[in-house]
């Protein structure tokens, strides 16, 4: 049986949804029969409950929203992935192609879902900095102006950058196997922005918009695509 699909964003647009995952808990008997025979594997292979069922009832809810928009049940949502592992849904709703991104941070998910285009997005529960972080996610003209910050900014600046470049590694489907330096920015800029560089080179960086995602005090997130005229619309 079909279902009303849900109105597909607008080629300017980008649906964000955001979510508790343990608030979810209580669905997870449904989203489990919503899932395939290889994210039954998965989620199997977690050693802790609590990361297994926030698994499921991320995967649970993506395939429920998904599914919204293609006019299909949640276990009829077809899903593959890229070399890289960037999952991408081979479901044709009429007229559009989805286009999704996933992301979650101990309890909680945000997804973003575009007309066409590739969208990355990223949240991060703002935490502990750990002394190496820095090196790993940070060009060298980042980590001087990371360095010169007053230590009461560097959490946030840190976990605002962070996520900025993976959202923008995320809409490319490459996760961090490109160098930290590939995505440059002003760490002076915060909310919505543009790349300073994209793999040295200030006109490329042009064609990318980072959007700031409204995620609460304790979390930081970011929406990214390589296109130049888009704005996030708040699904919840």
């Amino acid at each position: 049986m079909s279902l009303s699909p849900l109105t597909p964003p607008t080629m300017q647009e980008v649906h964000v949804w955001q979510w508790d995952l343990d608030a979810c808990v209580s669905e997870f008997d449904r989203y489990w029969k919503t899932l395939s025979a290889q994210e039954h594997e998965r989620a199997g292979n977690f050693r802790f409950e609590l990361h297994r069922c926030r698994y499921v009832t991320g995967r649970g809810k993506l395939r429920q929203i998904l599914g919204h928009y293609a006019g299909l049940p949640a276990r009829a949502v077809a899903l593959e992935y890229g070399p890289e592992g960037k999952p991408f849904c081979t479901s044709r709703p009429a007229g559009w192609r989805i286009c999704f991104n996933l992301s979650h941070s101990e309890n909680t998910a945000a997804l973003a879902v575009s007309n066409g285009f590739e969208v990355g997005i990223d949240v991060e529960h703002i935490r502990a900095i750990e002394e190496s972080m820095p090196v790993q996610v940070f060009s060298a003209r980042e980590r001087e102006q990371f360095d010169a910050l007053p230590a009461s900014e560097r959490q946030t600046v840190f976990f605002e950058t962070w996520a900025r470049k993976e959202a923008c590694l995320k809409a490319l489907g490459t996760g961090f196997i490109l160098p930290p330096e590939h995505f440059e920015f002003d760490l002076a800029v915060h909310g919505d922005t543009t790349p300073r560089f994209v793999g040295g080179e200030a006109q490329e960086a042009a064609h990318w918009r980072v959007r700031a995602l409204t995620s609460g005090r304790t979390c930081a997130g970011a929406v990214a695509a390589r296109r130049a005229e888009w704005s996030i619309v708040e699904m919840n």
